[in-house]
């Protein structure tokens, strides 16, 4: 990568206006690597055809005056593009802008580095033509070939919409080529943009040979729909979380298609040419002195009150454990104690969670390195942590020798003495004298080669193998929990070992279910099944580059190819119902239309209840009842969603009950900071028909409530203090609120 060069902004108008030379040596000064050769260089001339480009599409205020950038050379994983930055005088606000080599603008954003949350003014559907607009703008042959796909809002703090479009060609979708466009929802304006785009491919013609349901067919064949648990967390009202495994089925590839044309069937949308892979060396281990560490006063009083081991006997189960793999010269250690608790969790007798305390624990080379020829670089190193009340191992990992290391070194390659079969006995045996509860109560899920120390030919030369155990239940996999391990195949010695294992799960029960094969015939019949284009990436690396770590002779080429797939997302199907459920266990809703009603067409409240709507506030059915009176779970469940917390004293009772009209009046006040100033007597004076009503307690809360617009009056200028807050009335609060605490 081109560093970045700071440039003032009268040299960018000689720039623009006189072409002013740069140094070009400057702008190819590159820190730490070699940059390779790619289809543009940075030049003086590029830069300023750059910054043309750019101004030519976007407006760029005259209050930028700071300017930077950084150009990003070719790599194996993505092209070369220019990187623009422009900021005002105190770097409050700054454009950025990526240009590729073939001036597209591939990406674009406007900060403006506010706090906080914002308020919409507008709805989805009225900054759609927006962010279109931009598009043409910015790449009008991009704009001729997208479809709208879905528009998206991440809650009041993103202040955007995110419109997401894809390509379309021959009328037929190509989902892996899109464009999205963020829009914010107070102003209106275009704040980001994202081009994912092949410019320049072929484009197979829409004729197929192969039929929707052939193709079903024939991955009907070779799809199993995979029965799993998967996890959702639930919250009770005290704000304790306890964890429900729900069913799914879910295909158990990741990724299948049929090729319209020839029937075949494609497991994976990269295909590799005489690859050769390398590991690179593994980061040493994290250094002892972390936040979270206690003081050897407050071990001393754990351990008189705790009972825990000391760090001497800690360490002892790391280094007296023949089964873990522990370099000789490993000799510095250092060990810290620390406490933590699973505040999110409660235990089946409902109590919160206790304390624990573990032994982290750091091993090292202390030797220096050895730079000279022939010289022995490698300095091990390995951590472990040890519960420290039972002294038993709770994780284990330790450095290996690897390709890095023969293949830099020119090391003769050692003998491999264990196969992969003979590492999964040696692991299994520690398993079950560590924890003989857990893996019982496991299954083998994973197993494969782990790190290469060499290769032979083409083909690497696996110098470990990991394992990985996933959970069961009424042999159901749970593979949020497991076990993984890795053993060495030079010594059979563990080099890593953890695990995961949750308590107070509840598991959904199998009872009922439908058969896998009624599964798939669910899951093909959504209308996320269906013709697309897709990019397959073939890589191609050169094998004599092995322990290269630029990738020298490494290349990508994409190819477009007119499949049969199924982008059904989540892929969960329900084994009850069959119908597809979200991340939560619940049938799915598309966020699209998850607020729709039809009894708010008219009400003065329509445009609020429609925007709280578009931040994923609402009410499930298709009635809103706007009329109706709110209560206090409902009101506290739509601040929660919009993620707007305040001091809970101020709490309203979150049950079942209305609230009346002032009661959200001084809520409001309170939460936004204003309590002791509606506390202050004799200052305020409404001009409310019903102000008797109020109590001279209140009497501020309520003014300043209609001061700030929470709480309006009627048309016959009364305040109905008592009167039950509406469903209306609180979406119309809520926005409010939304605004006064910027």
């Amino acid at each position: 990568m081109v560093k970045k060069k700071i440039i003032p902004l009268a040299l960018i108008g000689c720039m623009l206006f006189t072409g002013l030379p740069v140094n070009a040596a400057g702008i190819a000064a590159v820190e730490g690597t070699q940059a390779r050769n790619s289809v543009t260089e940075p030049t003086d001339k590029k830069l300023e055809s750059v910054i043309k480009v750019v101004k030519a599409k976007l407006f760029i205020p005259k209050e930028m005056i700071k300017f930077d950038y950084y150009y990003n050379t070719q790599n194996a994983y993505e092209n070369a593009y220019w990187y623009l930055n422009w900021s005002n005088e105190d770097y409050s606000q700054n454009i950025t802008v990526s240009v590729d080599q073939n001036d597209n603008i591939i990406r674009y954003n406007f900060n403006d580095n506010k706090d906080g949350r914002s308020t919409p003014k507008y709805l989805k559907s009225e900054l759609q033509s927006t962010a279109m607009d931009f598009i043409k703008k910015i790449e009008p042959k991009v704009a001729d070939k997208i479809e709208f796909v879905k528009a998206e809002s991440y809650g009041s703090y993103s202040s955007q919409y995110v419109y997401t479009f894809r390509r379309v060609e021959n009328k037929i979708p190509m989902p892996d080529n899109t464009v999205t466009v963020g829009v914010n929802f107070e102003t209106g304006k275009v704040t980001s943009y994202e081009l994912n785009w092949l410019f320049d491919v072929k484009v197979p013609s829409a004729d197929v040979k192969i039929s929707e349901k052939e193709a079903s067919e024939k991955l009907g064949k070779k799809v199993t729909m995979k029965l799993s648990y998967q996890n959702a967390y639930e919250t009770d009202d005290k704000g304790n979380t306890t964890i429900k495994a729900f069913l799914v089925y879910s295909p158990e590839l990741s990724y299948a298609s049929v090729d319209a044309k020839t029937g075949e069937i494609y497991t994976t949308q990269n295909q590799w040419v005489n690859t050769t892979e390398n590991q690179s060396k593994k980061e040493a281990a994290a250094d002892a002195a972390g936040n979270g560490g206690l003081s050897d006063e407050e071990i001393a009083k754990i351990e008189d009150l705790k009972g825990l081991i000391s760090k001497d006997k800690a360490i002892k189960a790391v280094t007296g454990n023949s089964n873990l793999l522990l370099d000789k010269n490993a000799k510095s250690v250092s060990a810290r104690l620390y406490k933590y608790r699973d505040y999110h969790y409660i235990r089946e007798d409902g109590k919160s969670a206790e304390d624990k305390y573990v032994w982290n624990i750091y091993f090292s080379d202390p030797r220096e390195v050895n730079n000279e020829k022939g010289g022995d670089t490698y300095r091990p190193h390995a951590s472990a942590t040890v519960d420290a009340k039972t002294g038993k191992l709770i994780s284990f990992s330790s450095s290996v020798k690897d390709a890095y290391y023969y293949g830099l070194e020119g090391k003769e390659l050692p003998k491999i003495n264990y196969s992969k079969k003979q590492g999964q006995t040696i692991l299994e045996k520690f398993l079950k004298d560590q924890i003989p509860n857990l893996f019982e109560s496991s299954v083998l899920a994973a197993n494969e080669g782990s790190y290469i120390i060499g290769y032979k030919g083409e083909k690497e030369i696996y110098g470990g193998y990991y394992y990985n155990y996933d959970r069961v239940h009424e042999k159901i996999n749970y593979s949020y929990n497991g076990i993984h391990g890795a053993v060495d195949g030079i010594t059979g010695k563990i080099y890593e070992f953890s695990y995961n294992w949750d308590e107070n799960i509840q598991f959904e029960s199998p009872k009922n279910i439908i058969s896998p094969e009624k599964a798939y015939e669910y899951y093909n019949s959504m209308d996320t099944f269906g013709l697309i284009y897709e990019i397959n990436n073939i890589h191609n690396y050169n094998g004599k580059a092995k322990v290269e770590q630029q990738a020298e002779g490494y290349s990508v080429k994409s190819e477009i190819r007119l499949v049969y797939r199924n982008d059904l997302y989540p892929p969960y199907v329900s084994p009850f119902t069959g119908k597809q459920l979200d991340y939560d266990g619940k049938e799915y809703k598309d966020n699209a239309g998850k607020y729709s009603y039809s009894d708010i067409k008219g009400h003065k409240s329509e445009k609020n209840i429609l925007l709280l709507a578009e931040l994923g506030v609402g009410f499930e059915g298709d009635k809103f009842l706007p009329d109706q009176a709110i209560t206090g779970k409902e009101l506290n469940g739509f601040l929660t969603k919009l993620n707007y917390y305040y001091d809970k004293q101020y709490e309203l009772n979150n049950n079942n009950s209305s609230i009346t009209r002032i009661d959200a009046a001084k809520f409001t006040v309170q939460i936004l900071g204003y309590d002791n100033i509606a506390k202050v007597k004799g200052i305020y004076n409404t001009a409310f028909v019903d102000q008797s009503q109020i109590t001279e307690s209140n009497i501020g809360y309520a003014a300043l409530a209609y001061g700030l617009n929470l709480i309006t009056k009627n048309d016959r200028n009364e305040f109905r203090p008592n009167e039950k807050l509406t469903r209306a009335e609180a979406a119309d609060m809520v926005l409010t609120l939304l605004s006064a605490n910027k």
